[in-house]
């Protein structure tokens, strides 16, 4: 299926989010070791990744495509919030936290 790259006719204006299991356990524990070193950074953080959830759930396609992925066919996109980075995958009717 090839990805139509910003078409968002006939698409829901809010999809919804899911965290792959193992990537929710991986940003929790990434939060809990930043927080020993510094609780605001660790706020901080999860306020940005929050903050670029909320837009993904308004428009998937706001970030860039991940180019370390290999035969990306646009479905996976990335974004980076301070120093962690997080991979999504756009699918028919949810967005997948892929990867942190």
């Amino acid at each position: 299926m090839k990805w139509n790259n910003g078409d968002m006719s006939g698409r829901k204006n809010n999809w919804s989010i899911e965290w792959d299991s193992n990537e929710r356990e991986r940003f929790k524990e990434i939060i809990k070791d930043t927080k020993e070193r510094s609780e605001n950074l660790a706020q901080r953080l999860k306020h940005k990744v929050r903050e670029n959830l909320n837009h993904i759930k308004q428009n998937p396609y706001i970030f860039e495509v991940d180019s370390l992925k290999n035969n990306n066919d646009g479905s996976f996109r990335k974004f980076t919030a301070i120093h962690i980075r997080v991979v999504y995958k756009i699918d028919l009717d949810k967005i997948i936290i892929a990867r942190v």
